[in-house]
């Protein structure tokens, strides 16, 4: 019976991460003994000095791999974040399981919802320069100032300060909350339970990744071994996501494209899908140079889409042509809207919920994207997070913390068979204008505008037609197969038409 020595750090969250990892090596290979060792590092000893302040981001991994070199472990697990970007000789990375959310969490005490200056915890400087610039717009108080403060300690360790503290917010990953909620084990109940109850008391929102990529690596482990062990390799490789290890390496090598230090003011992250992939690089260069990209890769090739391009044969040439249908409110919806509580609330546009609706705190509130957020948090609503406009199924929307039951503001024609539609509107059809059938390539909103166009002009199906990647793209495929190209918004796909008409 062959024994290994699982070596991780002594925080809940690294002891939850260790047990994964063990889980997973037990259940591929039922004889296989797993010893855990949970030890301290420069990083956990020295909790004064602010971490953009240490001199190398390998305070919390240095000395664990000292213990792997001296056979005091064979398997180190940690948070590959926590990692240098470039890494040293006689060990290395072989393997990584799921990833979890890369996504960052804002957590702000009720109190401080509608204050117009807000300092919120927070030890990153990536985070303090991509979230500067979007939460004055994403919360419903409209603050003019923001100010950051650094924080140490494991994740209940930093919720007890924010509680008891002066401080409004604070910023944590997303994976290390979701890790300790979901752990099972009877040794992590008491620092479960103090999150649970510390979170009852906040607001929280999940922030995107279009407006704060994550650090690279965020959400993933690292399963580090000795360099000549090649009998565990094979282990830790059968039980790896090669796709997510993919990925991961590739946001690393973007962060060490700028340098790769561990003060860096700059997210990466690459989200993968059906249809192709997207990268988000945003933030500021040591020389003070912004960075600012998101794009979408395809898996289908987009220069042949656009081959017999023409002149002004394009159709929106501005989103205020594709207008269909007139919106009419059904205001007998109003009183349920107000009436919600408990209640996943998923708003796909922000004409949705009429202007003077309120909805209480209880529910959750779901965005399907960056513009429909601001729209609502100027309202005065509190949104829970967004869609980032890439669909509902390619960033869902959850409660972290409890289920619920959810409902999509949508208009009564709208035949969504994954949320329950509450109608707030209808749509009544108008005229068309007849030049919209000599185009020879559109862009569609929604595929209920897709819809009405082809019934009244069926040749507009030979065209070639563009959407967003959520289940308009998948609705409209289903009507025009091998027709439909996704982008990442409109604006992307103008740019690619007047770059190849």
């Amino acid at each position: 019976m062959k024994t290994i020595k699982l070596i991780s750090r002594k925080s809940d969250l690294a002891k939850i991460q260790a047990h994964l990892v063990s889980t997973e090596l037990k259940n591929k290979f039922p004889d296989l003994e797993v010893e855990l060792i949970f030890k301290s590092t420069l990083g956990d000893n020295d909790l004064t000095t602010p971490l953009n302040k240490m001199p190398d981001i390998g305070v919390f991994t240095s000395d664990i791999k000292k213990d792997l070199l001296s056979g005091r472990g064979d398997l180190a697990v940690h948070s590959w974040k926590d990692l240098p970007i470039d890494t040293e000789p006689g060990t290395f990375i072989c393997g990584t399981l799921q990833r979890a959310d890369m996504r960052d969490m804002l957590f702000l005490k009720k109190s401080s919802k509608n204050k117009t200056f807000l300092e919120i915890l927070s030890s990153s400087p990536r985070r303090e320069k991509n979230l500067s610039n979007f939460l004055p717009h994403a919360l419903p108080g409209e603050p003019n100032g923001i100010s950051f403060h650094d924080v140490r300690g494991n994740i209940q360790t930093r919720f007890t300060k924010l509680m008891k503290g002066d401080r409004d917010g604070l910023v944590v990953a997303k994976a290390a909350i979701d890790r300790i909620l979901k752990s099972q084990k009877d040794e992590f109940k008491v620092g479960r339970e103090l999150l649970r109850e510390a979170l009852k008391s906040l607001n929280w929102m999940v922030l995107p990744l279009s407006v704060n990529p994550c650090a690279a690596a965020q959400g993933a482990l690292a399963l580090e071994i000795r360099t000549e062990d090649n009998e565990l390799r094979s282990m830790i490789e059968s039980i790896s996501d090669v796709p997510a290890f993919k990925l991961i390496e590739e946001e690393r090598l973007i962060l060490k494209s700028y340098g790769g230090g561990c003060h860096q003011k700059i997210g990466a992250s690459i989200e993968s899908f059906e249809i192709g992939q997207v990268k988000t690089v945003k933030g500021e260069t040591e020389d003070g140079e912004e960075i600012d990209e998101r794009v979408f890769k395809p898996k289908k090739e987009v220069k042949d889409f656009f081959e017999d391009i023409k002149n002004n044969s394009y159709f929106p040439q501005n989103t205020g042509e594709q207008i269909f249908f007139e919106r009419k409110p059904i205001p007998e919806t109003d009183s349920i809207l107000r009436d919600l509580k408990n209640t996943g609330v998923y708003i796909s546009r922000s004409n949705a919920l009429d202007n003077k609706i309120s909805l209480d705190d209880s529910n959750c509130v779901w965005a399907s994207g960056l513009g429909t957020w601001k729209t609502l948090a100027k309202r005065q609503v509190w949104v829970n997070g967004c869609s980032d406009s890439l669909g509902e199924r390619n960033s869902p929307e959850e409660n972290p913390f409890e289920d619920m039951n959810w409902l999509k503001l949508s208009h009564s024609g709208n035949k969504d068979e994954t949320k329950e539609i509450l109608a707030t509107y209808n749509l009544n059809p108008i005229d068309l204008d007849p030049k919209i059938k000599e185009n020879t390539h559109f862009y569609w909103m929604s595929s209920t505008a897709f819809e009405r166009a082809i019934s009244v002009y069926p040749e507009i199906l030979k065209a070639k037609h563009a959407t967003g990647l959520g289940k308009t793209y998948e609705k409209i495929q289903s009507l025009a197969p091998n027709k439909v190209m996704p982008f990442l918004n409109y604006e992307d796909w103008l740019a690619q038409i007047e770059k190849h008409s």
